[in-house]
């Protein structure tokens, strides 16, 4: 619980900075994703990609043989939030206390990611990887990005 509430305020944190590099992390993120996957990245709010293009340049610092597909993955890993419009205080409170059906989808985000990527296509490593149905030495390197 210590780990989740110490992620939880980094998140809210960075959620209120300003987001000064879009296209930046837009090119970075087309230079990994296919179109389809792209299409979905997108749908994330500006902060959320910010953070995922974070997540990722330090997983690939930590696994530099990353395949494409893994590497979309780190990229992808919070896509599933993109279909709640949940604000900082929202995904804060749910974080903790999930008390709305936004909320529980919130926090089901995981599942719902490699959903929304088995949808269009995604490769089947991306997918698992995303809906966190996969527990091998690369899953736990993203979310050690994600929780630093």
């Amino acid at each position: 619980m210590k780990s989740k509430v110490a992620h939880l305020v980094r998140r809210f944190i960075e959620m209120g900075r300003p987001v000064l590099s879009e296209g930046e992390d837009d090119n970075y993120a087309a230079t990994i994703l296919s179109d389809a996957e792209m299409g979905l990245w997108r749908r994330l709010n500006p902060v959320d990609r910010r953070h995922s293009v974070g997540v990722t340049r330090r997983f690939v610092l930590t696994c530099p043989h990353a395949t494409r597909d893994e590497i979309a993955a780190a990229l992808l890993h919070d896509v599933g939030k993109s279909a709640t419009e949940l604000g900082r205080i929202g995904r804060s409170v749910a974080t903790l206390w999930p008390i709305t059906r936004k909320m529980m989808i919130y926090r089901d985000h995981e599942r719902l990611g490699g959903r929304m990527l088995a949808e269009v296509g995604a490769n089947p490593r991306t997918i698992e990887l995303v809906s966190g149905s996969c527990v091998d030495e690369i899953a736990r390197a993203i979310r050690a990005a994600d929780d630093q």
